[in-house]
C-alpha cells in the first residue's frame, strides 16, 4: 500500500528554502502567495509581504505584484483605505501599470482621490492606528472624535462596543446631610430626563437602521427605575427588545430594573441565540421573582436582589455550573448554594448573604475552590471559622483578591482566634494583589482583632489594593510603615476616632504612607477637608475619599492644588473609565 504523509511534503519545502539565499526565498515566496485566496487569508498575506518588502535588492517588478496582491486581498476583505495605499504605491513608480488601473477600475476608484502621502514621515494603515487606539481610555477616545482624521471613526466603533441605556435620570438617592446632595448644573430634572429619552431613542434607533453600528456591540447595560407614571420606560422597552435581536456580537448584559423590564429583555436575547457569555441583573425594589432562560455559555453571572425566592435563579446557576467560572450574589436573606455548584470549577467568588451557625460555606470554599483567584465574602456571622482557616491555611493558592466583611456577629459568637487565624491564613501570599478586611466596631474584641492584625501586612509584597479597618490600640506612627510599600489604593475604616488632635494623628501617620499610594480613603473619620487631608498627610494622591464623598486631586503649575467633587452618577456608573483616566485602576474595589 502507498501511504503518503503529507507532513514529509511540508518539511522537503522547509528544507529546500533552507539552502537559498533570502532573495530566492522571497521569489518562492511570491510565487506561494499568487496561489492564496484572496477572500479570507488578509492576515497570512499581510504578514508575508510584510516580510517579503524587508528583503533588500528585490526586482521593482516583483515588489509591484506584491503590493498588488496585498491590495486585492486588502480590498476582498474590506479594508479599502489601505489598499488604495498600496495602489498609490504602484502607480507613484509606474503611473502606466495596467493591473493597478484595472483594480481601481473595477472598484470605481480615480488616480486623483487616492490617498495622497504627505510630505514627511509615512502616514499609518487604519489597521495600525486601530491597534494604537486600543491602548488608549474612553476618555481620550472621545476627544479623538473630534479628530479629523480617520482616527475618528475608529474611536467610534472602540466606544459603541460598550452601551449603557439609561431609561430614567440618575438622580442621587436622599442622604441624611444634604452636603451631599449633587445639583446638576443648569439642568432641572425634567430636562434631564428628556436628554437621557433622547439618548436612549437615538442610540436604539442607530442599532435598528444601521446593521455595521449594531455588528459592533459587545456590551450593554440597562438602568431603568420601578416607578413608571408617565409609561414612557414601555415605549422605551418596546423599542430595546426590538433592537435586541440586532445585536448580534453581543457577549455582555447588565440589567437593572424590574421584573417587567427583566424577563422580556432575557427572553428576547434567548430567542435570538445570542452567544452570551456575561450576564448580570440587578433586581430592584422587590419587584418580584424572575425566569431566567437555560443560555448555555454564561461563564460569569451576577444577581443583586432584595427578593426571598431563590429557587428560580439557583435552577439557573444549577443548568449553568459546567461553564460558569465567576459567580456573584448579593442577597442577604440566601445562603451560597454549594450543594448546585461546583466550586473547584470557580475563579472569582462574591457573596453576600447569610452564614447561618451550621454553614458549611467556608469550609466548602477552602477545600475545594483550588482554581479561585478572588474571594469576596459579606455577611452577619453566626457561626466560628478559625478552625477552618487554620486547617486549610495552604489552600487557595492562585488567589489574587481576598475581601472578607463581618458586618455584625450574632450574640452567641465568640471566636477570639478568628482574625489570627486569618492572618497566618493570608501571610507570605506573595499573588495577593488586594485584601480588604472590615470587621465590626462594637465587637471585635470578640474575633480577635486588634492592633496585632496589621502585622501579617508587610509579608504581602506584591499587595497594590488594601481596605482595612483601623484598630482603636494601634499607634499611627507604626501604622504606615506596616502597610506594604507596592500600595497604590488605602482605604482606612477607623472603628474609634482618634482622641487626639486630628492633624496629630495625620502627622504621625505621613512619614510611613508608601510613596506610591494614587488613592486614600477614610470612613468614620471626623474630617470632611479633603484639602486639610491632602495636606497634611497625603500629598500625592490623585483621588480621595472620605466617606461616601470622592474628589479628584488637580495640581497647578504654580504647585497649588483644587479639588474636583465627583457626582454620584460618576461613581455609580463611570467608575472605571474615570479611574482608567487618572491612573487609579487599583481603587476599583474600593468604590464599587
Amino acid at each position: 500500500m502507498n501511504i503518503f504523509n503529507p507532513r514529509i511534503l511540508d518539511a522537503s519545502i522547509r528544507d529546500v528554502t533552507g539552502c537559498l539565499s533570502d532573495t530566492q526565498k522571497a521569489d518562492v515566496l511570491l510565487h506561494a502567495l499568487q496561489h492564496l485566496p484572496l477572500e479570507g487569508s488578509r492576515i497570512v498575506m499581510e504578514n508575508a509581504i510584510q516580510s517579503f518588502l524587508h528583503v533588500s535588492g528585490l526586482p521593482s517588478a516583483d515588489v509591484t505584484r506584491a503590493l498588488l496582491l496585498r491590495a486585492k486581498t486588502r480590498i476582498a476583505a474590506g479594508y479599502r483605505t489601505s489598499a488604495q495605499q498600496d495602489l498609490l504605491s504602484i502607480l507613484s513608480s509606474n503611473p502606466t501599470n495596467q493591473d493597478a488601473k484595472a483594480v481601481m477600475q473595477s472598484e470605481h476608484l480615480r488616480q486623483e482621490i487616492l490617498i495622497k502621502e504627505p510630505d514627511g514621515s509615512p502616514r499609518f494603515s487604519v489597521e495600525i492606528w486601530r491597534e494604537i487606539a486600543l491602548y488608549l481610555p474612553k476618555r481620550d477616545l472621545k476627544s479623538l472624535l473630534l479628530v479629523p482624521h480617520a482616527l475618528s471613526r475608529i474611536a467610534s466603533q472602540l466606544i459603541f462596543r460598550e452601551i449603557d441605556l439609561h431609561f430614567t435620570a440618575l438622580l442621587e438617592p436622599p442622604r441624611a446631610d444634604n452636603r451631599y446632595r449633587y445639583i446638576y448644573g443648569d439642568h432641572d430634572e425634567q430636562e434631564l430626563d428628556t436628554w437621557h429619552y433622547q439618548r436612549s431613542a437615538d442610540i436604539l434607533t442607530r442599532i435598528l437602521v444601521d446593521p455595521a453600528f449594531a455588528s459592533q456591540v459587545r456590551n450593554l447595560s440597562v438602568y431603568a427605575v420601578i416607578s413608571d407614571p408617565s409609561h414612557i420606560l414601555a415605549f422605551q422597552t418596546g423599542m430595546l427588545i426590538n433592537s435586541l435581536p440586532k445585536l448580534g456580537n453581543l457577549r455582555s448584559v447588565h440589567c437593572s430594573g424590574n421584573k417587567e423590564l427583566i424577563n422580556p429583555m432575557l427572553e428576547t436575547l434567548f430567542a435570538s441565540n445570542h452567544r452570551i457569555y456575561s450576564l448580570s441583573i440587578d433586581l430592584v425594589h422587590r419587584s418580584g421573582d424572575i425566569n431566567i432562560p437555560p443560555f448555555k455559555h454564561i461563564t460569569h453571572f451576577s444577581i443583586t436582589t432584595e427578593g426571598t425566592n431563590s429557587t428560580s435563579i439557583y435552577d439557573f446557576i444549577s443548568q449553568s455550573d459546567a461553564n460558569l467560572r465567576s459567580l456573584v450574589i448579593k442577597n442577604t436573606n440566601w445562603r451560597f448554594p454549594t450543594d448546585i455548584i461546583s466550586v473547584r470549577h470557580l475563579t472569582a467568588i462574591e457573596f453576600q448573604g447569610c452564614f447561618s451557625a451550621d454553614s458549611q460555606v467556608f469550609s466548602d470554599i477552602l477545600s475545594t475552590g483550588h482554581q479561585l483567584e478572588s474571594l469576596t465574602l459579606s455577611s452577619m456571622l453566626e457561626c466560628t471559622l478559625s478552625e477552618t482557616f487554620r486547617l486549610y491555611r495552604s489552600s487557595l493558592p492562585f488567589l489574587t483578591h481576598f475581601a472578607l466583611k463581618i458586618v455584625g456577629l450574632h450574640r452567641h459568637v465568640v471566636d477570639r482566634d478568628l482574625v489570627p487565624a486569618i492572618s497566618e491564613f493570608l501571610r507570605d501570599r506573595k499573588n495577593l494583589r488586594s485584601l480588604h478586611l472590615i470587621m465590626p466596631g462594637a465587637d471585635h474584641r470578640r474575633i480577635g482583632f486588634d492592633a496585632s492584625a496589621w502585622g501579617v501586612l508587610p509579608s504581602l509584597i506584591n499587595l497594590r489594593s488594601l481596605c482595612i479597618s483601623y484598630p482603636r490600640d494601634l499607634s499611627p506612627s507604626l501604622a504606615g510603615w506596616l502597610v506594604p510599600r507596592s500600595v497604590r489604593a488605602l482605604t482606612m475604616e477607623i472603628m474609634v476616632p482618634p482622641a487626639e488632635d486630628l492633624f496629630l494623628f495625620m502627622n504621625q501617620l505621613r512619614p510611613g504612607v508608601p510613596p506610591l499610594l494614587t488613592f486614600i480613603g477614610m470612613t468614620n473619620f471626623p474630617i470632611r477637608s479633603a484639602i486639610s487631608l491632602i495636606d497634611n498627610g497625603f500629598s500625592n494622591v490623585r483621588l480621595v475619599r472620605i466617606d461616601e464623598s470622592v474628589w479628584s486631586v488637580i495640581r497647578l503649575d504654580d504647585g497649588s492644588i483644587e479639588i474636583e467633587r465627583w457626582p454620584f452618577w460618576r461613581i455609580e456608573y463611570h467608575i472605571g473609565t474615570w479611574l482608567e483616566s487618572l491612573g487609579c485602576e487599583d481603587a476599583i474595589r474600593h468604590l464599587v
